[in-house]
C-alpha cells in the first residue's frame, strides 16, 4: 500500500524549498496537467490561481485562457513569479497579495483553481475561505480544488485512517520536524490512531480535513460538490460549482 502511495505522490508532487524559505510541496507537470484537463476551461474564461506560489500552475493556465490573477499572500513569491512570467514573455497574468482569508481580488471569475494550498488555511477559517470563493465565482462558476484531503469516512474505517495518519505524517511533515517532534512520539505500531486523535496530538493548523467536513461546508454555502476525481485516499482534485 506504502510503495503505491509513494508512486502516487513521486508522480504528482515534489519537496522544495520555496522562494519564501520554506520547505514545501509543488505540483509536478503531470499535475498540472492534469489539474487543467480537469477542469474543462473556455478560452474566454478568466481564472484565478489561489495560492499562485512562484507561478508554476498559473504559467500554465496563461495558455489555457484569456486572463490569469495569482493570489498570492508571500510577496518572495511573487516577485519569483513576476520574474518567471516575463522571461517567457506572458502578458494575460496579474498576481495580486493575498489569501483565502484575505481575498483582496474584486473581479468575478468563471473558475477558481487551487493546487496544494487549501489544507494550509486553518481549520477555523475554512467556511470563510469558502464564503470568498464564493463571492469571487460568477453564478455557475466552479471551484477547482487539488489538494491533500480524506476522501473517505475516518470514523467508520478506523484501522484505515490510521494506516493513511501514520504514512501523511512521515511523508508529509519537513523531515526535521518529523524525525526530532513526532517519530519519537509516535505510539507502538499496535495503535489505532483515530481522528479525535489527530486533532488531540497534532497542532491545529496541521490537521487534516476530510471531504465530510468540506461537503458540510459547501452544502451551507449553496455550492456543490459537482465531480471528484481521487488520486489516493488521501489526495485528488474536486470541482465544486456556485449554485
Amino acid at each position: 500500500m506504502n510503495k503505491n502511495w509513494d508512486e502516487i505522490l513521486k508522480k504528482y508532487v515534489y519537496k522544495i524549498n520555496s522562494p519564501d524559505g520554506r520547505d514545501t510541496f509543488g505540483s509536478s507537470s503531470e499535475l498540472v496537467r492534469k489539474i487543467i484537463d480537469f477542469s474543462h476551461f473556455e478560452p474566454s474564461d478568466t481564472v484565478i490561481d489561489m495560492g499562485s506560489g512562484w507561478g508554476n500552475l498559473t504559467i500554465n493556465l496563461s495558455e489555457e485562457v484569456l486572463k490569469v490573477i495569482g493570489i498570492e499572500p508571500n510577496k518572495k513569491n511573487i516577485d519569483e513569479a513576476k520574474k518567471r512570467t516575463e522571461e517567457r514573455g506572458i502578458y494575460n497574468i496579474e498576481y495580486i497579495k493575498g489569501s483565502f482569508e484575505d481575498f483582496k481580488c474584486k473581479t468575478k471569475v468563471n473558475a477558481i483553481v487551487s493546487s496544494i494550498t487549501f489544507h494550509q488555511v486553518n481549520p477555523e477559517n475554512k467556511r470563510k475561505a469558502l464564503a470568498n470563493v464564493k463571492k469571487a465565482l460568477n453564478e455557475g462558476g466552479r471551484f477547482i480544488l487539488c489538494d491533500t484531503l480524506i476522501l473517505f469516512n475516518p470514523f467508520s474505517e478506523l484501522e484505515f485512517f490510521n494506516s493513511v495518519y501514520r504514512y501523511l505524517l512521515s511523508r508529509t511533515t519537513p523531515d526535521s520536524i518529523y524525525e526530532k517532534y513526532i517519530k519519537p512520539n509516535m505510539e507502538e505500531d499496535s495503535y489505532i490512531y483515530s481522528w479525535e486523535d489527530m486533532k488531540k496530538y497534532t497542532p491545529e493548523k496541521f490537521w487534516y480535513y476530510s471531504l465530510n467536513e468540506l461537503e458540510t461546508i459547501v452544502d451551507e454555502l449553496e455550492m456543490k460538490i459537482e465531480e471528484i476525481e481521487k488520486l489516493s485516499p488521501f489526495f485528488g482534485i474536486l470541482k465544486i460549482t456556485n449554485r
